[in-house]
């Protein structure tokens, strides 16, 4: 499943119809203090990434930058 899709609750391979319901890997560089973050995404979810950048990618998907930055988050103890 798309990871954006999934955390909006959206249903992914009825947006991007059939001959476009592959995933697409793609990684975040500069949104979590320098940490690669690796995510799935639909069509759809990797072109509005490619116009508009990561930060308004994440800006337009709450739910999304909300679960990679619980996951990804790095702590000050981390080395």
């Amino acid at each position: 499943m798309c990871d954006a899709c999934s955390a909006a609750g959206r249903n992914w391979s009825l947006a991007n119809g059939p001959r476009r319901s592959k995933m697409i890997k793609a990684r975040l560089y500069s949104s979590f203090n320098g940490r690669e973050v690796k995510i799935k995404l639909c069509y759809l979810c990797s072109i509005k990434l490619f116009m508009g950048g990561e930060d308004l990618f994440l800006k337009d998907n709450p739910s999304l930058n909300y679960e990679l930055t619980t996951q990804h988050a790095g702590s000050e103890f981390d080395f």
